[in-house]
Parts: C-alpha cells; sequence; structure tokens
C-alpha cells in the first residue's frame, strides 16, 4: 500500500497539496504499523536465540520508521507540499522491484483518504 501511494498516486495528486498530506498521513500511520511489527518479529525471533536472523531484519528494514516520521513530518506542516516534498520521500521509501500497485492497486481513488491527516492529528494529540 505504502509503494503504491508513494509511487503511483502522490505524483498525480501534487497540484492538490491537502490530499498529498492526506496521502502521507496513511503512509505514516502503515509505516509505523510496519515498524511496530518488525521489531515483534525480531524480538520473538531474538527470544529462541535467533540473533542474526532478528538483526538481519532489523538491518534490512532500517528505513522505515524514518520514513515514516518523515512521511508524519510532510503530512502536518504547514507549508505546501511540492515536488520537492515527494522527492525526499521517495528516497526514503525504497522502490520496491517486484510492486503490485501496477498489476491490482489497492485504492482507485485516493480522494476517498481526504482529511487522514486531520483525524491523525486529533488522534495523536488525544494520546497526549
Amino acid at each position: 500500500m505504502v509503494m503504491e501511494l508513494v509511487y503511483a498516486h502522490l505524483p498525480n495528486t501534487l497540484t492538490d497539496s491537502d490530499l498529498c498530506k492526506d496521502v502521507c498521513a496513511v503512509v505514516a500511520i502503515n509505516l509505523r504499523r510496519v515498524a511496530d511489527d518488525i521489531e515483534n518479529s525480531a524480538a520473538a525471533w531474538d527470544k529462541k536465540a535467533y540473533h542474526s536472523k532478528a538483526d538481519d531484519l532489523r538491518r534490512e528494514m532500517a528505513w522505515v520508521l524514518p520514513a515514516a516520521q518523515l512521511a508524519e513530518s510532510q503530512a502536518y506542516q504547514i507549508a505546501k507540499f511540492t515536488k520537492n516534498e515527494l522527492i525526499r520521500l521517495r528516497a526514503a521509501v525504497p522502490e520496491d522491484t517486484e510492486l503490485e500497485a501496477a498489476v491490482r492497486p489497492r485504492f482507485k481513488d485516493v480522494s476517498i483518504l481526504r482529511g487522514a491527516a486531520a483525524a491523525a492529528r486529533q488522534t495523536l494529540l488525544k494520546k497526549k
């Protein structure tokens, strides 16, 4: 889903900065969930003494949390989302050569994500 949003949909929505920020919020939420799953899996492997396997997973997926933080900062910034923001996000999210987005897109219309940044922001504020 993240690859589809970053590589297929964000470039097509650059004229609508608010929608781009909503897409970034969804990307950030999903990447944070991935980061949590990675850590849970690695911790389970550590418990079974598969330390090298756990370390390999952490190393391979080290880009996930920084990419989530970048997407989150882009979602909540005051300035407009620009092509430079897209370039930065694409640099943080490595392109998967086996991307299924072209074959089976999850989103026909990303406008259904409108309001995601505001909703995510409210959720974060409630947690504090």
